[in-house]
C-alpha cells in the first residue's frame, strides 16, 4: 500500500511494481477444496511484474502493476469510488430467463428448474449470481476488464461453479492464430481453458485483447486533487478563520538605562504580552497601554478560490469515469431536460455494458443445458432503467405499439417482424 500512496503522491515505483508483505485471499480454505477442478487461483503480488516480452502487454505498453493502483484509487478517493459504485448500480438492472425451444414441457420445466439451482450455486455460493454479477461489474469499471471460469463438476455432468478471476493476474499469449489465456500465480503460468473462460474487455484496442480502464485517464488528475484538498487543508487553517494581530511598539529608552538592560526590559515585555495573548479565552477581552495596537485579519476571500480549483479537478474526475455530473449529485442547469437528457446518455451506456453481460449470461446457461438430456435453449432479456417520466415514457411505447400493429395489419409486414420492430421478437 505504501507503494501505491507514493505513487499517487509523486513518486513512481521501481520497475517490476509496488510488493506487500501480505497476500490477500479471495477465497476460503472450503472454497479451494471444492474448486479442486478449477484452474485459476486467487490473487498473488508475483503477477504485478510479470508481462513484458512473454505475453501480449496493454495498450500503451502500460505496466501491468498500474491495476493495482487503479483498485487503490478506487478505494482511496471518494469520487471515483462514487463512480464506480454507480455505474454498477446503474448496470445492474435485473433480468429475466426464457425458455424456448424445449422438446417438452418436462423438458422445460426441468431447464427451468436447472437454471434456477445453476443460479444459486455459482460464486461459490455466495450470494449466487447476484454475487457473481457484482464482482463483476466491479471489476469491469475499474480494470476495464472482468474475467470468469466455468468449473464442471467431477461427473463433467452440470456446471459445479462459476468463479471470478483476478484480471490483473489475466495474460494473453498468441498461439497458433488464437488468443490463449494464461494466469500468473506463484511466479509460474497457469494455463486457462479457453471453452471455459470468459473474459470480457471494456474499450479494447485493435487486436489488443485487454480491456481499457476508465481510471486509466485519471491518475493525474487524482494526483493534483491530492495535491489540491491537502494545500487547502493547510491554507484553511490559516486563512478560514478569523486571527488577532497584536503588534508591540517598545517604550523608549530610559535616562541612563545601558543598551543590555533596555533590551531585557523590551524583551522582557514582549514575552510577559505574549504569554497574556496565548492564555486568552474566548469570551476575555484584551487590556494593553497605547503602544501594543490590536487588529482582525479575516481570509474569507481565500476560500472561494480553493472551491473553484477543486471544483474544476472534480469535473475531470467525472468527465475521465465517463459520468454526468447530475449522478454524483451536481446539477449545473436549472431545467429538468437537462437532468433528463444526461440520465438517458448513460443508460444508453448501460444498455451497450448490459449486451455483454446478456451473451455471458446466455454462454452459461445454455452450458448448462446443453448437459442435460431433453432439449432447451435459454435467453436472457437483460431490464432497463426507468426514465424520469414514466408516463411519457407510456405514452410513447403504447404509440409504438400501434404503429407495429398497423404495420402488420396494413400489409406491410408479418407478425414476427412486427414483434422484431417492438423488440419482442
Amino acid at each position: 500500500m505504501t507503494g501505491w500512496l507514493d505513487w499517487v503522491r509523486g513518486k513512481r515505483p521501481a520497475r517490476g511494481g509496488a510488493k506487500t508483505a501480505q497476500t490477500i485471499a479471495t477465497f476460503s480454505e472450503r472454497d479451494t477444496r471444492v474448486r479442486q477442478s478449477s484452474f485459476s487461483l486467487p490473487e498473488d503480488n508475483a503477477a504485478w511484474e510479470w508481462g513484458a516480452g512473454r505475453f501480449i502487454s496493454l495498450a500503451n505498453d502500460t505496466p501491468f502493476y498500474m491495476l493495482p493502483v487503479y483498485r487503490y484509487l478506487r478505494d482511496a478517493f471518494p469520487d471515483i469510488s462514487d463512480a464506480v459504485w454507480t455505474w454498477k448500480r446503474l448496470c445492474q438492472t435485473g433480468y429475466d430467463i426464457e425458455i424456448l425451444r424445449a422438446s417438452s414441457d418436462y423438458a422445460k420445466a426441468r431447464a427451468e428448474r436447472l437454471l434456477r439451482e445453476l443460479d444459486t450455486r455459482v460464486n461459490s455460493g455466495d450470494r449466487g449470481m447476484d454475487g457473481l454479477l457484482d464482482v463483476f461489474y466491479t471489476s469491469l469499471f475499474t480494470y476495464g476488464a472482468a474475467a470468469l471460469e466455468i468449473v464442471l463438476s467431477q461427473s463433467r455432468e452440470t456446471i459445479h461453479d462459476v468463479v471470478p478471476i483476478d484480471v490483473w493476474t489475466v495474460r494473453f499469449r498468441r498461439e497458433g492464430g488464437v488468443l490463449q489465456p494464461y494466469q500468473i500465480h506463484n511466479g509460474e503460468e497457469i494455463r486457462l481453458p479457453r471453452d471455459r473462460f470468459i473474459y470480457v474487455g471494456l474499450d479494447r484496442d485493435g487486436t489488443n485483447p485487454y480491456g481499457r480502464s476508465m481510471l486509466q485517464s485519471i491518475p493525474f488528475i487524482a494526483k493534483i486533487q491530492h495535491r489540491l484538498i491537502e494545500d487547502m487543508a493547510k491554507a484553511t487553517h490559516n486563512a478560514g478563520w478569523s486571527k488577532l494581530h497584536v503588534r508591540y511598539t517598545p517604550e523608549e529608552k530610559q535616562r541612563g538605562e545601558s543598551v543590555e538592560a533596555y533590551e531585557s526590559r523590551v524583551r522582557g515585555n514582549f514575552d510577559q504580552l505574549r504569554g497574556k495573548l496565548n492564555g486568552l479565552e474566548t469570551d476575555q477581552n484584551l487590556v494593553t497601554y497605547d503602544n501594543v495596537s490590536v487588529s482582525l485579519l479575516r481570509g474569507d476571500q481565500h476560500a472561494q478560490i480553493f472551491y473553484e480549483n477543486h471544483k474544476a479537478v472534480e469535473e475531470q474526475i467525472i468527465t475521465g469515469m465517463h459520468l454526468m455530473p447530475i449522478l454524483l449529485g451536481r446539477n449545473y442547469g436549472t431545467t429538468e431536460t437537462y437532468g433528463t437528457a444526461q440520465f438517458e446518455i448513460i443508460n444508453r451506456q448501460v444498455e451497450s455494458v448490459n449486451r455483454s453481460v446478456k451473451r455471458i449470461l446466455e454462454r452459461l446457461y445454455n452450458f448448462e443445458l446443453a448437459l442435460m438430456w431433453g432439449e432447451a435453449e435459454a435467453r436472457v432479456n437483460m431490464r432497463v432503467n426507468r426514465t424520469v417520466d414514466v408516463l411519457r415514457e407510456a405514452q410513447a411505447r403504447a404509440r409504438e405499439i400501434e404503429n407495429a400493429v398497423q404495420l402488420r395489419d396494413e400489409g406491410f409486414v408479418n407478425h414476427d417482424t412486427a414483434a422484431k420492430l417492438l423488440g419482442i421478437g
